[in-house]
């Protein structure tokens, strides 16, 4: 209670907000399996490889943040339109191909999903879909704690659209 008022919050929302954020703490713990690589790479070397041989030329930003992207286990890519951030998720999808890491890209709407993937070249699918949502027996999805993705990188695009228990169940 805070003064007269008093708080409501309905309890699949608290239980799932708590577990989105311990589960989140728990992978910022975590050692990393692709961390460590990646932190040791000769960064300079890699981009001016990108910018001679596939005419990719970042920004210092843009770089920063696929070094961020690949050394720590979880991260933000947030920017406006024309920020680059595109072209920060391509050089990060090269880097993972190139190395062999598995990932997965996902988005929250089918329209979104297709716009992820034509914008990288890499497949995309609904969180949903990712997941493998099935209505059979009781909604659930087959993808969780006990059948976890076989990814060592998960991107989804558009996070603000995504609801804290679809993000629960994402997390696990």
């Amino acid at each position: 209670r805070r003064g007269t008022e008093r708080q409501v919050y309905l309890l699949p929302f608290f239980h799932a907000e708590r577990a989105v954020a311990e589960r989140i703490t728990e992978l910022m713990a975590a050692p990393s399996v692709i961390a460590p690589f990646y932190a040791q790479a000769n960064w300079p070397r890699v981009f001016a490889h990108l910018a001679e041989k596939r005419a990719i030329a970042l920004t210092e930003r843009q770089r920063d943040a696929v070094i961020m992207a690949l050394t720590h286990k979880v991260s933000v890519l947030t920017g406006g339109p024309g920020t680059g951030k595109t072209m920060t998720l391509r050089t990060v999808i090269s880097a993972l191909t190139q190395r062999g890491d598995p990932f997965v890209l996902a988005s929250p709407t089918g329209r979104a999903a297709k716009r992820l993937s034509e914008a990288t070249g890499a497949e995309a699918s609904t969180i949903h879909r990712l997941l493998e949502f099935s209505p059979i027996g009781g909604p659930h999805f087959k993808r969780n704690a006990e059948n976890p993705l076989q990814a060592r990188v998960v991107v989804v695009d558009e996070v603000s659209m995504l609801d804290v228990l679809l993000a629960n169940h994402l997390l696990k």
